[in-house]
């Protein structure tokens, strides 16, 4: 059974609200870089390396307002200081938010009743954590860090409450593809992606016993279309898809780092559910960790089984041209 790394009420501001294609919270792949880039600046002789992480929300503001009673929200942006020729700087729009979340991390390498080790741990994450970010946003506050005792899981989900964890569902997903393409072949992953978040309304024409039809004819009545599943269900980006062979190291121009090997990626998306904590069975079931399925690196609560979209390297195009 692992142990845990637990960061409880973490108060992140100007924490990035935009993730590929969705809004409102980051995306799982910030918590697990916050988790890697502090496991990477661990002291050494600590011997221990943090994995998985799983996130629990207790409260998030998206910075955005409403510019009319009844208009579309947007985002409040900040104005930027005059260029060099004192004009206006131009306004970039950037979705911010301002968060209040907890993290339980796994923790390798611990060794059974070494007191001395896991204070050193928590004594080390408690100097590291002021210098990170999450999310590009600034750690302002943190209620507490503690190790989590094993055989504890119920005990520690608990004092996570009130609060929300994030559970991966893209099996949810993968069903409800199956089942619409049985329905419709001209049913694509991105119309059964939305369909979990869209609001639809299905018009049904009404019918009557009077015998003048031509007066209801263009009467219809609309019903609420249910979506696929129950829950509190929510599209996230959880990983990347690679849209290019991988290209030797320098082959590339122009990149960041010319001494590494180059694959170029898009953003892969899937469903997630926030559900309260007191409801998992154990935490190991919220812990998000990188699955990696050629060429696909997706993170996931579940081991990857099949992508609903199977693509092969060997289809990607290949340019031996210098880029």
């Amino acid at each position: 059974m692992s142990r845990y790394l637990l960061l409880k009420d973490i108060s992140v501001q100007n924490a990035n609200a935009i993730a590929g294609l969705t809004y409102g919270f980051p995306a799982i792949t910030n918590f697990l870089g916050f988790a890697h880039a502090l496991s990477r600046k661990l002291p050494s002789e600590l011997s221990t390396t943090l994995g998985g992480v799983a996130v629990i929300s207790h409260e998030n503001i998206v910075h955005a307002r409403q510019p009319q009673e009844w208009g579309d929200y947007v985002f409040a942006l900040t104005r930027n200081p005059l260029t060099q020729k004192g004009a206006t700087a131009p306004i970039n729009e950037e979705g911010r938010m301002n968060m209040t979340i907890s993290l339980l991390i796994e923790v390798h390498g611990l060794l059974g009743g070494a007191i001395e080790q896991e204070n050193s741990l928590v004594n080390s994450v408690k100097h590291l954590i002021p210098r990170l970010r999450i999310a590009g946003g600034q750690i302002i506050q943190i209620g507490s860090i503690s190790l989590t005792n094993k055989g504890d899981d119920k005990k520690v989900l608990r004092r996570l409450m009130p609060g929300f964890v994030l559970l991966d569902r893209s099996d949810y997903l993968t069903e409800h593809v199956k089942n619409q393409n049985e329905q419709d072949d001209q049913c694509t992953v991105f119309d059964a992606w939305c369909d979990f978040y869209k609001l639809k309304y299905q018009a049904i024409r009404v019918e009557s016993d009077i015998e003048d039809q031509e007066e209801l004819s263009n009467k219809a009545k609309w019903d609420f279309v249910p979506k696929p599943k129950m829950g509190y269900l929510v599209p996230i980006m959880s990983g990347y898809c690679a849209i290019s062979p991988l290209y030797e190291a320098g082959k590339v121009e122009k990149v960041r780092d010319t001494t590494v090997p180059v694959v170029f990626a898009e953003a892969a998306y899937g469903i997630a559910e926030w559900m309260s904590p007191h409801r998992l069975a154990n935490i190991d079931n919220a812990i998000w960790r990188y699955e990696h399925c050629e060429p696909w690196y997706v993170a996931k609560t579940n081991p990857f089984i099949d992508p609903i979209i199977k693509l092969s390297i060997d289809e990607l195009d290949e340019d031996d041209e210098e880029i």
